[in-house]
Order: structure tokens, then C-alpha cells, then sequence
């Protein structure tokens, strides 16, 4: 829980360097751009991670490799790993990451608009 509060926390603080980096003001408006676009980006790699590690790109990368590759390469072709044994890492505390960002955001447009 610890170790979830502090990236949590170092996310919010990565949030308002790049607004003051870009926005040079702390705004609410700025700040809903800055955690939109952080907090997506986070979101969408930890997606990413979850449709790769799931196997979805498996067969298209075997199925290409027995197209494309030599014959003189075929063995050293069989034994490269698949997207998805590369991508071994937990992707879950990516995506409740990102998600927390853009839950801020939401708050915060919440005050924004009320």
C-alpha cells in the first residue's frame, strides 16, 4: 500500500512539473490537460502490456517469422520468444495507476465545472 501511495504521489508531483514546465501558471485548466495526457499515456501502455502478455500477437509473430525468415535462419528463428514472454511484467498496477490519474482529473473537473 506504501509503495502505491508513493508512485501515486510521485505521478502527482511529475504532473505539476510538466504544468509549470509547459503551462508556466498553475491553473485548474492546466492541470486537468497535463494528468489527462500523463494519466492516458500510463493507461494506454498498461493495456498495452495486458493485450501483449495476453498472447493476442502470438501467432501473427510466429506466422511471420516462418514466412519471412531464410531457410538457413529457421532454428535460430524457432528459439526467439514470443511477445508475450517478453512482456512477463504485472500490468494491473500500470493500468490502477493511470486510472488514479485520471480519476484526479476527473475530480478536478468536477470543481472546475460546479
Amino acid at each position: 500500500m506504501k509503495k502505491k501511495l508513493i508512485y501515486f504521489f510521485g505521478l502527482q508531483l511529475l504532473v505539476f512539473v510538466l504544468m509549470f514546465l509547459f503551462h508556466g501558471n498553475s491553473t485548474l485548466v492546466s492541470y486537468v490537460n497535463i494528468s489527462f495526457y500523463v494519466g492516458g499515456t500510463i493507461t494506454f501502455l498498461g493495456l498495452l502490456t495486458y493485450v501483449v502478455s495476453g498472447g493476442f500477437f502470438d501467432f501473427f509473430t510466429e506466422s511471420t517469422r516462418k514466412v519471412f525468415t531464410p531457410k538457413h535462419m529457421k532454428e535460430e528463428a524457432k528459439k526467439m520468444r514470443l511477445p508475450s514472454e517478453v512482456f512477463s511484467f504485472p500490468y494491473k498496477p500500470i493500468i490502477a495507476l493511470g486510472l488514479s490519474c485520471l480519476f484526479c482529473m476527473c475530480i478536478a473537473l468536477f470543481v472546475y465545472y460546479s
